[in-house]
């Protein structure tokens, strides 16, 4: 039996406009929304090309999972509340929650691990508390000049 490549979600930004997803292949999705590759999402193609991956989870057990922590991260409030900054302080929210979903399993069996790839010194600021069970990889930009 073929296994399954592990979901994953990721938040990419361009010219200040963000875009939460989930792909088996970040990087070739990135090359979709970018337009190099058919299949990127209308919003994404919309705004051009210049996408760049923000940060990646990685953890998921199942593509469902990837795809209910997807969906809860589009509705923490409030949800017209645009930009990189009002972006991650609701991902900080999600990830400190007990359950993403109702449906979804306890946040305390999925083991999540975020890889950032991207930082301003506006994201240094923002409150990056998480549960011990996740890991996250972030290193603050010490001198932003």
């Amino acid at each position: 039996m073929e296994e399954t490549p592990p979901w994953l979600f990721y938040i990419i930004i361009n010219d200040k406009c963000t875009y939460a997803g989930v792909s088996p292949d970040p990087i070739k999705r990135l090359r979709k929304h970018n337009g190099e590759i058919c299949g990127g999402a209308k919003y994404t193609t919309s705004k051009g090309p210049g996408w760049k991956h923000v940060c990646i989870i990685t953890g998921f057990k199942t593509k469902q999972q990837s795809l209910q922590f997807e969906w809860a991260s589009k509705h923490v409030p409030p949800r017209n509340n645009g930009g990189i900054v009002s972006r991650i302080k609701k991902l900080y929210i999600l990830l400190n929650r007990e359950k993403w979903t109702s449906k979804s399993p306890m946040s305390d069996t999925v083991p999540l691990e975020i890889t950032w790839h991207y930082d301003c010194p506006e994201l240094n600021a923002i409150d990056r508390k998480v549960p011990e069970y996740i890991k996250d990889n972030y290193k603050p930009i010490i001198n932003p000049l």
